[in-house]
């Protein structure tokens, strides 16, 4: 019945073949047949003008395993049942697989124009975690426009745990991304550093952490292109190391 899912409840859908599901049963006439997914499939074809097959709207609306939908089908879908593009998308589909499908999904959500989302428009059992989080990943949108940070970020996503808050520590601070250069370096060019420049070696040497992530050429690279990004490029950076760790930590 229109409203309700699987048991019967009325649980807001929330993967994407229930949600085509419930918008499919949503146009039966009253007391009348739901559409089949050739009829649905048919009439979507017509009115948006992107071929879609019954076979493959039917694998989307049952969840057959397997199955990817493309972006100009959920452009489709949003058109013929107006609804906005992101409703279509699964409530666990950013960094729950690859990192790098996390960036290409933001990217695709930036091309679409979607900046924010008002808290009315969540679902009404949403939990303040999943607000949260939804909010912090259209945030990244804007952090994803620099070319630099996309490159960084990309990097970032292929070190470890423990490296990205080593990382995080030295991208932290300034002036030991400024003595980062000379430091790698210490013994021969110690002559060269200034006082402050010292001092942040000091400091590094004194976080076996640090030290530890700096013998990962991935590790150092990725410190020295921060030392080359503005200051608000660099915060974008250590969002994006919280954003992660925050994720892993939820799986553990």
């Amino acid at each position: 019945m229109p409203g309700t899912v699987g048991d019967g409840t009325n649980k807001p859908p929330r993967t994407l073949a229930e949600k085509l599901s419930r918008l499919r049963e949503e146009r039966a006439p009253e007391g009348g047949k739901v559409p089949s997914w050739e009829a649905l499939a048919k009439e979507i074809t017509e009115k948006t003008g992107v071929a879609i097959s019954s076979a493959y709207l039917w694998e989307l609306g049952t969840g057959r395993p397997g199955t990817n939908v493309s972006l100009n089908h959920l452009k489709a879908f949003s058109k013929f049942f107006g609804r906005r593009v992101s409703y279509f998308a699964e409530d666990e589909v950013a960094f729950e697989d690859d990192a790098q499908a996390q960036l290409a999904l933001l990217e695709q959500l930036r091309r679409l124009g979607v900046r924010h989302i008002r808290l009315e428009n969540v679902e009404g059992d949403a939990s303040p975690e999943t607000v949260t989080d939804l909010l912090g990943r259209l945030q990244t949108l804007d952090i994803l426009r620099d070319a630099d940070v996309r490159e960084v970020a990309l990097q970032v996503t292929r070190l470890t745990a423990e490296q990205r808050v080593a990382l995080g520590n030295i991208a932290r601070s300034p002036s030991l991304l400024d003595a980062l250069p000379r430091t790698a370096g210490l013994l021969e060019a110690a002559a060269g550093l200034t006082d402050e420049q010292i001092t942040s070696a000091t400091r590094a040497l004194g976080q076996v952490d640090v030290l530890e992530a700096l013998q990962d050429e991935g590790v150092s690279q990725i410190a020295r292109q921060c030392l080359e990004l503005l200051p608000s490029s660099r915060e974008a950076v250590l969002s994006m190391i919280g954003q992660l760790g925050r994720l892993e930590a939820g799986k553990a």
